[in-house]
């Protein structure tokens, strides 16, 4: 964890993508997450529709929901028609500041890499050990799957920065 920044937001796992009619933009299907358009950064290219092994850095509404992804890596798996949706779930990875827990639902505020992507924004997900949380105003990581497009998870408090 020690090269990533402090607050980061990450999704990761096989995504199936094809190019839009928006050549800036793709089309972009997971389980767990809603068919999204998703802005390609960087040298990020496409062999043609098909299953990669992806990087995404996700926006979130205030209620943990992803409503927009920017695409970051992007590794050519195998050829597949527009449609055709991979089995494993993406998973999330998030380090941010955590802002307390009520009735076992926690919240974390995560700042993406990239500040201009999009304002810190706070993710809230269910608390598997609500004990174990942090002290609100500590420094937490969370960790999970998206399901229905919102990041759920658990958080592991961190002490100095490393878990």
């Amino acid at each position: 964890m020690g090269a990533h920044p402090v607050h980061q937001a990450l999704l990761e796992g096989v995504a199936h993508l094809s190019p839009t009619s928006r050549a800036r933009y793709l089309r972009l299907e997971a389980r767990g997450l809603f068919t999204a358009r998703a802005l390609p950064l960087g040298g990020v290219r496409l062999r043609g529709p098909g299953l990669y092994r992806v990087h995404l850095w996700p926006r979130t509404d205030r209620e943990g929901f992803v409503v927009g992804v920017q695409v970051v890596k992007a590794r050519f798996l195998e050829e597949a028609p527009v449609g055709a949706v991979p089995g494993e779930p993406l998973r999330f990875r998030l380090v941010g500041r955590w802002l307390g827990a009520w009735e076992g639902v926690g919240r974390i505020l995560v700042a993406p890499q990239d500040p201009l992507e999009v304002r810190p924004f706070p993710v809230r997900f269910l608390l598997r050990r609500p004990g174990e949380a942090p002290p609100p105003g500590g420094l937490a990581l969370a960790r999970g799957v998206l399901r229905s497009g919102r990041l759920v998870g658990e958080v592991v408090p961190m002490e100095g920065g490393s878990p």
